[in-house]
């Protein structure tokens, strides 16, 4: 059964990224992902040719919210199915996609925009190609404030329409029965790499050459985010950061095992936040804050600004600011009013690990055609 579990995967899944940790019961092999823990492919062998679904697991407690299948065929031969199956339309249709994230990720690998056919959010979204597509009425707005408009989604009739499980506009709503509905968990990645490699299950949904094209995409951003870390490794000294922001009186800052401290940490940056906290945000007192700020050697943050943005501005923009500067004054931010950061630059972490090199580095120069995104904000 290893031997023919092992030609499915050479039939189905063409591209195997890295090799992976696999798993060989009776019935079925598992093929997980190379970084990524919210998905895992379940491959079987049937009568008549080897079959694969996928599976997408909360990476939380590996529930699974959604097994996917291109065919009904394979949906039927499937010994193992549950209720979360999800089989999905022709993929001439294209995906819909409810998130301009999910957006980046087809953009990685169909750089023609073929494979999109609407989505909701529009307003938000950066990628020529699509917006191309939209002006041309190739593509539809399916709305998105304050809800989807569910009469252009079943016109639409995508292949699937992809969303989240976190304020799914659709959940419990008729048009599942009509609509496949798979959800992306690429927030939930704790890896960098982890959320990049959603680019994958984008592809896999449209077919063989889709997923292939997706493969050697992730594989190109893998190796080379990998290459610039292990460069790192060795950096001797490290610089001290804090990254969040405050609401209520309250910090809040990612964890130690969120995707911006592993982010921070390949970059050879010392992330000063408990080392016991999980991926979740913590909250610390603005009082403990402030002192903590003050082994800092610059802090990092996330922020929406319209304008230019200096040490001015952001000053004023909350008189708590001024407590928390670093000895240094050193203050790094992305502002995203400026920068693809929910969007494109998800689906580049190697190109965001060297934006995060350069910045502290002066010696290490900036090797792509795109505007940084990470900056220090001007005087």
């Amino acid at each position: 059964m290893a031997r023919i579990a092992g030609m499915a995967c050479m039939v189905v899944l063409a591209s195997c990224v890295h090799p992976t940790e696999s798993t060989t019961d009776f019935i079925f092999q598992i093929k997980k992902a190379s970084h990524a823990e919210g998905f895992q492919w379940r491959m079987w062998q049937d009568a008549q040719q080897s079959r694969v679904c996928l599976e997408i697991r909360n990476p939380g407690d590996s529930k699974i919210l959604a097994t996917v299948y291109r065919d009904s065929a394979t949906w039927s031969s499937d010994a193992h199915r549950s209720e979360t199956a999800v089989v999905l339309g022709p993929p001439e249709r294209g995906l819909a996609t409810l998130s301009t994230t999910h957006l980046a990720l087809i953009s990685a690998w169909d750089s023609a925009c073929f494979h999109w056919s609407g989505g909701a959010y529009t307003e938000f979204i950066r990628w020529e190609p699509a917006l191309g597509k939209l002006a041309r009425s190739e593509a539809r707005d399916i709305g998105g404030k304050p809800e989807v408009d569910r009469e252009k989604l079943l016109a639409l009739r995508p292949a699937a329409l992809t969303t989240y499980p976190f304020g799914d506009p659709l959940e419990g709503v008729n048009v599942r029965q009509e609509i496949p509905v798979v959800p992306i968990l690429e927030y939930l990645e704790s890896h960098p790499l982890g959320r990049a490699e959603w680019m994958r299950v984008m592809g896999w949904m449209m077919g063989e050459l889709p997923a292939r094209q997706a493969d050697v995409k992730f594989q190109q951003v893998a190796d080379s985010y990998e290459r610039l870390r292990l460069d790192l490794a060795q950096k001797p000294m490290k610089p001290r950061v804090f990254t969040g922001s405050v609401q209520q009186g309250t910090w809040h800052a990612p964890g130690s095992k969120s995707f911006i401290a592993r982010l921070l940490a390949d970059a050879g940056l010392d992330y000063i936040v408990d080392a016991d906290s999980e991926r979740d945000n913590v909250k610390v007192p603005l009082e403990e804050m402030i002192v903590l700020s003050q082994s800092a050697d610059a802090w990092g943050l996330v922020l929406h600004h319209p304008e230019t943005l200096t040490r001015a501005s952001f000053l004023d923009s909350d008189e708590r600011h001024a407590m928390l500067l670093p000895p240094t004054h050193q203050v790094f931010v992305a502002n995203t009013a400026q920068c693809d950061y929910f969007g494109w630059w998800v689906a580049r972490p190697d190109v965001m690990l060297e934006n995060l090199v350069t910045l502290f580095d002066d010696n290490h120069p900036w090797s792509y055609d795109v505007e940084p995104c990470f900056e220090w904000i001007a005087e």
